[in-house]
């Protein structure tokens, strides 16, 4: 969806909370601004209470993460893409041609990549870990774990790999890259690359 977020109207009495200055002039917003810690989950809550109105099949899975909807149907997909389109566009929301994809086998959804059935790190993704510089202090190692452990689904043995780099965050401890945490690290990118792809589970296999 285009700009969800500004759709959401801000009560009244929740306004000068979000007042600001320009220009001498004070202003408030209307509606949910970004960059308030709480919109994401007001967002996804919003739309989720939008998309319970529409009527369908019981078979048919519609899947949601904030402001991106997955049907999960071949059958009946046109019908019920038409159906959440005629309701959002009646609420004023604005679906972005460029942002559709479907009917496919692959989607990205959300920042996964699904391939009938299957979940895999995108390859942009997995070329961004691989060509990332080796960290230089305990902020950079911190969001190179984030991304990391986004993915530990898909490293085995994760926690055991990167004991030796979560041991240089501790609080009082110096920062000091050796030999064992390039070994650590290049472990994790490995195997990540290994197990890029996961599933689909078959449950009647022995």
């Amino acid at each position: 969806l285009s700009k969800w977020f500004f759709v959401i109207p801000l009560r009244q009495e929740d306004k000068h909370q979000f007042a600001f200055t320009w220009e001498g002039v004070q202003y408030t917003f209307n509606g949910l601004p970004l960059g308030y810690k709480h919109f994401p989950t007001i967002a996804h809550n919003a739309l989720a209470k939008l998309l319970h109105t529409i009527e369908v099949p019981s078979d048919v899975p519609i899947y949601q993460y904030i402001d991106d909807i997955l049907v999960d149907n071949k059958e009946q997909l046109g019908q019920v893409a038409e159906a959440i389109c005629n309701l959002l566009t009646k609420n004023g929301l604005d679906i972005p041609p460029s942002k559709c994809q479907g009917p496919r086998q692959e989607v990205k959804f959300p920042g996964a990549w699904w391939i009938a059935g299957a979940v895999a790190v995108p390859d942009d993704t997995l070329s961004a870990i691989e060509k990332g510089q080796t960290p230089g202090n305990k902020t950079e190692l911190q969001q190179l774990l984030g991304t990391l452990g986004y993915w530990k689904k898909h490293i085995p043995g994760f926690s055991v790999i990167a004991c030796p780099l979560y041991d240089l965050l501790w609080k009082n401890r110096e920062w000091d890259w050796t030999p064992q945490h390039t070994e650590a690290l290049n472990t994790l990118k490995d195997e990540l690359k290994t197990y890029q792809r996961l599933g689909p589970l078959h449950s009647q296999d022995p």
